[in-house]
Formats: C-alpha cells, structure tokens, sequence
C-alpha cells in the first residue's frame, strides 16, 4: 500500500549510511534526489571480533611449517610453465634458526585498516633459501601476514584530472577551515602529502572538497558521496580499534569527516555528532597538548573548534574533559617565548570554559563567572600587540554599518573572536543579574545593549576577515546565539546578510538559521 512503513532501509540510504523513513514504494530521500529506491534481501552479517585476544594470539599448540628452499608459482592456463615474468628475490628464514615454536615466529602486530606501521621482517645472513615471488597466487605452506592498505602509495602523479582538481581545491578553499591557528599549516601542506600513502584520508580528503564544491558551485553531490562511502569502509573498522588515537590518519580523516558532516547538517538546532565519537577519544587524551606544532596537535585544534561549534549549535556543555586545562591556566600569561598561535588556541580553550559554565550541569555561581570574566579581560590586556587590528573603520555602532575590522593572520582573528564570543556568552549568562525587583528591567536593558554591541563587532570583523572561514563562522553561531535580541529591520537585515554571505562564500549551511530568525522575528 503507497505510503506504508517497512523497517527495512532501502538499499541506497544504507550504503550512503543515511536514515532512511521506510516508506514503500519509494522513501522521501530517494524522492527528493531522484534514485532508485530499492530493497534487496537481507544477507547474513558476520559480527567482527572483539578484544585484543581473539586477534592477535595463535594457540599453544599452533603448527609452523618451514618455508621451502623454492617457490615456484604456476601460469593458470593449465600449461605447467613456471611464470618467468617477473622475479624478486627476498632473503627468508634459514634453517639453523627456525624452531617449531610458536614463540620464535614473528607475531603479526594488532594493525588497524589504515595503521601506518609495518612489522619488520627478520634478518638473517644466510644466502642459502630463497622466494621467488612470480605472481600474486600465495604458496599454500607460507604463513602469510596481511599488510594494511596504506603501507603502499598511490600512483603519483595523480591521473585522474576529477582527483587532482578535489585535491587542489582541498589545498585552497577547505583547509583554511582547519589551519586558522596552525602557522605550520598542516591541513594545506602536510595532510595531502600523507594521504598518497594512506587511502582512508585520501577518500576523506576528496569527499569533503566534493561536498564544498557542491555546496558553492553546484557540483555533483554523488562525487561526494562516493568518496563518503569509500572512506567509511575503511574507517569504520578502524575506529573499532582501541588504538587507532595513536594513528595521526585516521585522526586526521575522522575530523575531515566531522566537517563535511557540519556543512550536511544546518546550524540551528540539530545534533551533529555522528563523527564526533572518533574526535572525543583523542581530544580527550591529555597527551594531545605538546608545546611543539605537529600535525596531531593541529587535529586536536581543529577537533576541539568542532566540539565548541557543536555545543553552541545544541545549546549544551562541550562533551569533553577539560580538567587537564585548569582554570589556573588562564591565570598566567603564555609569555613572550609562545607564538601567536599559541593566544590564539588559549582564546579557544577559554571559550570551551566559559561553555561548561554556561550550558554544564554543574551551579553557575557567581564566583566562577567572575573568574571567566577576569580570565577573559587578561587575556585582551596581555596578549601580544600583533593581534592588534591593523586597520579600524568607523567606531561600533549597531544599526550603522558593521565595523571594518581587519587583522594581519587568522590566527589574529580567530583569537580575538573567540574572546569576543566568550564575552557574549557571560554577558547572557550572567548570574548577577537581578531577576525581580525594581532594578531588573534597566540592568536587563544594560546588558542587551552590550550582548548586541559585541554581536555587532563579531559580525564586523567576520566580514572584514571574509577570507577566513572560521571567522565567518564565528559570525554565524554569535547570530543564532543572540540574533533574537535584535528587534529593528534594518539590524535584522544587516544580520542575515551575514548568513547569506557565509553561504555563498563558504557553502556553510544557514538557511535554516534564517528561517529560525524569520520566524522569531515574525517575518514569515
């Protein structure tokens, strides 16, 4: 009957891993983009082990067989004749050093699909046996140790024009959205150079420039579901892997991941934590926080901005420890020796505080608000003068014009927004503030004019800074933070055309924030 449930997924939102309503003959996804809703029949599905034991471990009593002097492979035509088409010789045990036990074969390591280390083979002088390895068939007497798909590079140069163009524009237009306070530009420079030899990132790479491309310029979606898929494949397993933190890749793929899935899913209201288990486990490791730059710190940068933007999205605590940041951190200035960077990491982290404060389960008592302020003032009164704007228009004034704020680095920018963000955030939650009395109306009055002054100034400096992503973001979450407070037209316009330009520019997802913001403000 059109229309009826079946619990069952179709076939095309189960690969692209999408929720799928059920609903025969066709579902409403597979509606809205024009595919072929099928459903074929359930298959059996083996459950993957788990635990370390049932991998890695042989039984006591495991049989190992002596690799024989000569390994001939045979051609498959059924002629007998030895494949003389390619020959490698590898130097392998001798016989005065193998034992039938167990214990002296080399035990494969616990290697995860993606995992970058490589048991090393045994070494030994003699000369006297040899492999011959001739073709791709495996002698049914070598034990034979699986390596990971990543340990051998991709053909480089790329080929495939369709690939080289998602890796450029990766280089141009997405990693500025993770390298805002990485000087050494890791996700520019570094990550495409690890992706030849890792197919994992390299898929998450191409799948998330197809998605930005696809959100600015109308590009194929399905490029990017692909690439989506192919990296699931790989990556799913690993993270079932208790040591894939250890493995900067996949670290690096997962957060990939954790932003094409903010640009799938609108800003205002919606739980957008399908990836950001695999984050959490490692942003929560205290051993992520070194002092010298290195592409897991700028993971772990990048994932803890992803976190912010997603606690601020669902109004709720950033699902992370942070006690390895004591507040007394706050208290001290980096000093003269720690880059500029570094500020700019501790405005994020500051930030990520004052959300505890805000949206955490725990009392938001007065005195800790007060510490966050005072947090918050040092910060601007001890930073180093380079964050300093290099150019200011007009003074702030909300209705007019946004400021023309323009500072020298991202990072310069990123740091004083995330400063200012977090100034919003304690003037709305202020525990001060008198709820009954004859002084609450004009103390209410008093910090709206402030919380819409410092939106106003956000806004300003995310435009002035429209080349840096983050920045513009930053814009967006302080509008769906406080864009109700403001009741006049002409603000309210000035406010969507933020959204709209960070859209366009960016393809970051805000049309539903404006449709939220028209609703509030009775427009529609």
């Amino acid at each position: 009957m059109p229309g009826a449930k079946n619990t069952q997924c179709c076939d095309p939102c189960r690969v692209l891993h999408h929720k799928c309503d059920g609903i025969l003959p066709q579902c409403s996804r597979c509606i809205r983009t024009g595919r072929e809703c099928a459903r074929s029949k359930k298959e059996t599905k083996f459950r993957q082990a788990k635990g370390r034991t049932t991998r890695t471990k042989f039984p006591s009593n495991q049989v190992w067989l002596r690799p024989p002097p000569r390994v001939d492979f045979v051609l498959e035509n059924g002629s007998g004749q030895v494949d003389n088409s390619t020959q490698t010789t590898l130097n392998v045990l001798s016989p005065g050093n193998l034992h039938s036990h167990a214990d002296s074969i080399p035990k494969p390591e616990r290697l995860s699909p993606g995992s970058s280390y490589t048991a090393p083979l045994p070494q030994h002088d003699s000369p006297n046996y040899e492999v011959y390895t001739r073709s791709s068939a495996i002698s049914p007497t070598l034990q034979v140790v699986s390596t990971p798909e990543r340990s051998h590079r991709r053909p480089w140069p790329l080929r495939d024009p369709e690939e080289a163009r998602l890796l450029r524009h990766f280089v141009e237009k997405v990693a500025p959205f993770f390298d805002c306070t990485d000087r050494q530009q890791h996700f520019a420079i570094h990550i495409p150079y690890r992706a030849r030899r890792c197919e994992t990132l390299f898929n998450a790479i191409l799948a998330m420039s197809a998605r930005h491309l696809n959100r600015t310029t109308g590009f194929d979606p399905f490029v990017s579901d692909n690439y989506y898929q192919a990296c699931l494949e790989k990556l799913i397993p690993a993270l079932d892997d208790h040591g894939v933190t250890m493995d900067d890749d996949l670290l690096a793929a997962t957060v990939i991941l954790r932003l094409l899935e903010e640009f799938d899913v609108p800003l205002a209201g919606s739980d957008i934590r399908g990836h950001s288990f695999g984050t959490k486990a490692f942003i929560r490791c205290p051993s992520m926080m070194t002092t010298t730059p290195s592409l897991r710190q700028a993971v772990y940068w990048s994932g803890l901005r992803q976190e912010i933007y997603n606690s601020l999205s669902l109004h709720q605590a950033p699902d992370i420890d942070l006690r390895s940041f004591d507040l007394n951190f706050h208290s001290n200035s980096l000093g003269s020796d720690a880059g500029d960077c570094a500020w700019a990491n501790q405005a994020i982290t500051h930030c990520a505080h004052v959300l505890v404060f805000c949206f955490g389960k725990g009392p938001r008592s007065a005195a800790v608000h007060a510490e966050l302020t005072a947090h918050n003032q040092q910060w601007s009164e001890t930073r180093p003068n380079s964050f300093d704007p290099y150019f200011v228009g007009e003074d702030v004034v909300v209705g007019t014009e946004f400021p023309d704020i323009r500072y020298s680095c991202p990072w310069h920018a990123i740091g004083n927004q995330y400063i200012d963000l977090a100034q919003i955030l304690l003037s709305v939650h202020d525990p001060t503030l008198p709820t009954v009395g004859p002084l609450r109306r004009g103390l209410i009055q008093e910090a709206d004019d402030h919380i819409r002054r410092g939106v106003w100034t956000l806004c300003g400096a995310s435009l002035s800074n429209a080349s840096v992503p983050p920045a513009m973001v930053v814009g967006c979450m302080a509008i769906h933070l406080c864009g109700d407070r403001f009741t006049d037209p002409h603000e309210q316009d000035h406010l969507i055309q933020v959204l709209i330009q960070t859209d366009t520019l960016h393809g970051w997802p805000t049309h539903a924030l404006q449709g939220q913001l028209w609703d509030t403000w009775g427009k529609r």
